[in-house]
């Protein structure tokens, strides 16, 4: 049954110019494909890293995945968590008892919380 997506040749001279051809075919774009990768590369290395969130709110593991920390930003002790608004982080301060600042990071010293 002959292959209906590339009739082929049935000499073997022109058969192995076809495979030689091929072969250089996939080898500029194997080349291409790696001067792609490198530029890109290139562009990620050169762009500035995205500006960190100002406020986190990280999330307890288990079944509710209730609020359980907030923290600023720049918070080294977690990357857990969720980006928040600074309306969101003095909600969940002010309304769910568990929730704790990172006593490493003091939100609730920069939300203002600890001034009045």
């Amino acid at each position: 049954m002959p292959d209906p997506l590339l009739p082929l040749p049935p000499a073997l001279d022109q058969l192995l110019v076809i495979r030689r051809w091929l072969e250089l075919t996939l080898a500029r774009v194997d080349e291409k494909i790696s001067a792609v990768r490198a530029a890109d590369d290139e562009l990620a290395r050169r762009r500035p890293p995205p500006e960190p969130p100002r406020w986190w709110i990280e999330y307890g593991i288990g079944v509710s995945h209730r609020p359980d920390r907030v923290h600023t930003g720049a918070c080294q002790i977690t990357s857990r968590g969720r980006s928040a608004t600074r309306e969101s982080v003095l909600e969940v301060l002010r309304t769910v008892p568990s929730v704790i600042a990172c006593p490493l990071c003091r939100p609730d010293s920069e939300l203002g919380l600890l001034d009045s």
